[in-house]
């Protein structure tokens, strides 16, 4: 029982790592009133703990690495979405549009930008389309985000002190579970963000430009609210660079938005712009908000402390107004847009970079001390720091083991699983098989591996993720998608074994269910039972049931050419 209760009091504590910190900081004063130690004596312990804390440093980077490692080369997913966009990549990389119409017959498009899609679809394409590929994309995409983080950081201080600070990130990022890390726009939004920051801080003119366009472009075409995540690289690009900079790299990073809308065919601005509408009619979740502010409060704490003591000589006093300005601005935009259902603490994860990077540009030029260690004691801001660093460990180690575990349970059995599918494609050649949705979250992790079904060239008709947010947005399932169902475009469907078909809660509440009566009415008329696999029963188009019922609505010619249609190919491509 003791055990538990210390593990339940370090659980709450990392999921309250700003009371935490407060807590810590508040000890270390009284504690430091109650002793009578010197600068000196305040440094000297400080040099006798910076190797431990160096050291513990490369622990954090190396459990990094080993847990992003790990989840690259596991047969599953983590999470609901990437199988979305794994499906969705390969679906557009083979010729299917990206986004269709919202009343259109398939049901798979979501408010993502097209990037996510483009660079899953393009790893997909050479290495041949698997799980490893389609994660492969997002962990190199996380790569290149921390080193392009080190590289900023480094600019602008020791590279002890951004070896440390990038540690840092890693412990932050992994408050947000394994997000930094999924086939998501996130780790996208990562490198486009640290691209930005590292391009900004550029010496030269046009390398700055160009880099602060591209990182412009791409945040953009992950998420549309992501330019509020480049106002406070925009801002630093202008300091830097003059006002003609900035806006010749957002003219630029305009270009580089519209890009692949007029590139691409099979991307569709008119049908992009509609999802975001649908989209916007979410709402907001305003209970959420005093969790998301004292996370981004955390987060902002080195900033914060730094900014203290920024009373020091500034060469340009009226742009490091400005500079704060963007920063606060975009940290409760941020703030606002994370109350949306469905978005929550991972819109806040890109801030992070970000603050690391003011703190790192606001630390003194004479390093610690002055700063941490002035002439008559420790500073509280030393308090303040350690503090931080101790709420930042137990938040950041806790939250990554229990997000590793959580990782783990949904993708439990995901070998077999895929095994599993892969037989009944094996045994089904020629059908459009499709997967089906039923159950609570013990079964609907079997969906997750969908993106096996559309690797092999099976149709894309309907997919979960897209439905939950059409229902959040009061929508129903289209006339032509419950028509695809009479007509048997899905030829075979795979539902979880035992459960019935499309009987599905929604993840945004208040959780009623994603299909509606109608479709299952639909769904029982038209399908069978044809038989079970290890974890599906596999559902076929009953032909004659589909003849019967044309026959009854719209007389035999109707139905000699429904099926006629049906059997030249007619389809989702079509």
């Amino acid at each position: 029982m003791a055990i538990r209760a210390v593990l339940d009091f370090v659980i709450f504590c990392s999921r309250h790592p700003l009371g935490t910190g407060a807590v810590l900081l508040a000890l270390w004063l009284i504690l430091r009133r109650r002793t009578d130690g010197h600068a000196a004596d305040h440094a000297a312990a400080w040099s006798r703990v910076r190797p431990a804390l160096a050291v513990l440093a490369a622990i954090v980077c190396l459990a990094f690495l080993s847990t992003s490692l790990w989840y690259l080369n596991h047969d599953g997913y983590a999470s609901d979405v990437e199988a979305m966009v794994s499906s969705v990549s390969w679906w557009v990389q083979t010729g299917g549009p990206l986004y269709h119409a919202p009343d259109a017959d398939p049901q798979y498009s979501v408010l993502y930008g097209p990037a996510v899609y483009l660079a899953t679809g393009l790893c997909l394409d050479l290495l041949h389309p698997s799980i490893f590929a389609a994660k492969l994309g997002a962990l190199l995409a996380l790569y290149a985000s921390v080193v392009l983080l080190f590289l900023t950081i480094r600019r602008l201080v020791s590279g002890a002190l951004a070896f440390g600070m990038t540690a840092i990130a890693l412990l932050l990022y992994w408050t947000g579970g394994t997000s930094a890390m999924l086939v998501r726009p996130d780790p996208y939004i990562l490198t486009a963000v640290c691209l930005g920051l590292y391009a900004a801080g550029a010496s030269r003119r046009v390398p700055a430009v160009v880099g602060a366009a591209l990182a412009l472009g791409l945040a953009v075409n992950l998420k549309v609210h992501a330019v509020l995540y480049l106002l406070p690289v925009l801002t630093l690009l202008d300091e830097r660079h003059g006002s003609r900079a900035t806006r010749a790299a957002l003219a630029l990073g305009a270009v580089a938005v519209v890009a692949p809308f007029a590139l691409h065919d099979g991307i569709s601005l008119i049908n992009y712009l509609s999802w975001l509408l649908i989209g916007a009619r979410h709402g907001l979740e305003l209970d959420y908000l005093p969790h998301l502010f004292t996370r981004a409060l955390f987060f902002a704490v080195p900033v914060l402390v730094l900014l203290s003591a920024s009373g020091r000589p500034a060469h340009r006093p009226w742009m490091r107004r400005q500079l704060v300005l963007a920063w606060a601005a975009g940290n409760a935009a941020v703030i606002v847009l994370a109350m949306k259902p469905g978005a929550g603490q991972v819109h806040l994860l890109p801030m992070i970079p970000i603050n690391l990077v003011f703190a790192a540009r606001l630390w003194p030029a004479e390093g610690m001390r002055g700063l941490l260690f002035p002439e008559r004691g420790a500073s509280w801001r030393l308090g303040a720091v350690s503090a931080f660093l101790a709420a930042a460990l137990v938040a950041g180690s806790v939250s990554g083991y229990r997000s590793a575990r959580l990782a783990s349970s949904r993708m439990e059995n995901s070998t077999a699983i895929s095994a599993d599918i892969r037989g009944i494609l094996a045994e089904h050649p020629g059908r459009a098989i499709g997967m089906g949705y039923s159950g609570d979250s013990n079964y609907f992790h079997l969906a997750n591996l969908r993106p096996l079904l559309t690797f092999s060239g099976n149709p894309l008709l309907i997919d979960a993720v897209s439905l939950m947010d059409s229902r959040r947005a009061h929508r129903e399932i289209p006339e032509a998608t419950l028509a695809a169902l009479d007509a048997g475009v899905i030829d075979l469907w795979l539902v979880p074994r035992g459960r019935q078909p499309f009987r599905l809660a929604n993840w945004y509440p208040p959780h009623d269910d994603v299909f509606s009566d109608e479709v299952r009415a639909r769904f029982s008329t038209h399908y069978r039972l044809e038989g079970h696999s290890r974890y599906f029963d596999l559902w076929g188009w009953d032909q004659s049931a589909a003849l019967d019922g044309v026959l009854a609505q719209a007389g035999a010619g109707s139905a000699v050419a429904a099926l006629s249609a049906r059997t030249t190919g007619t389809g989702l491509h079509d």
